[in-house]
């Protein structure tokens, strides 16, 4: 797993993991037909752990285009609580364009972004 914390503590990430378009999320796949279409689009997924011995928190799904040096990307996750006990509720980003140069530094970014983006509670 790599992360942007070394230490034991997360959040970590597996490396990306190359995926059909079709298996990526609509949101992102609405995204990049909205911006130019999905030629030279690669797609990508990786799990985050918050701890070395924890089960996964989420997911980054990740549409990375290597000429362009771009990408687009959302964060997934399970909620929880009773009611997504009950009912699978999954929870996601909007979808978030950035510049990358490989599939591990659009990871790197994306996951950068959305904590600089997260509200501060």
């Amino acid at each position: 797993m790599l992360s942007a914390d070394r230490s034991d503590r997360g959040p970590f990430w597996t490396r990306p993991i190359p995926v059909g378009q079709a298996e990526l999320s609509p949101s992102v796949l609405n995204e990049i037909d909205a911006n130019g279409g999905r030629t030279g689009f690669r797609g990508y997924v990786l799990q985050i752990f918050d701890a070395l011995d924890a089960p996964p928190s989420g997911v980054l799904e990740i549409a990375f285009n290597r000429k362009q040096h771009r990408a687009c990307g959302i964060y997934e996750s399970e909620a929880s609580g009773p009611a997504a006990r009950r009912d699978r509720v999954v929870l996601m980003t909007d979808p978030v364009w950035f510049a990358a140069s490989t599939p591990q530094e659009a990871a790197n970014v994306l996951f950068q972004t959305l904590v600089d983006r997260a509200p501060d509670l």
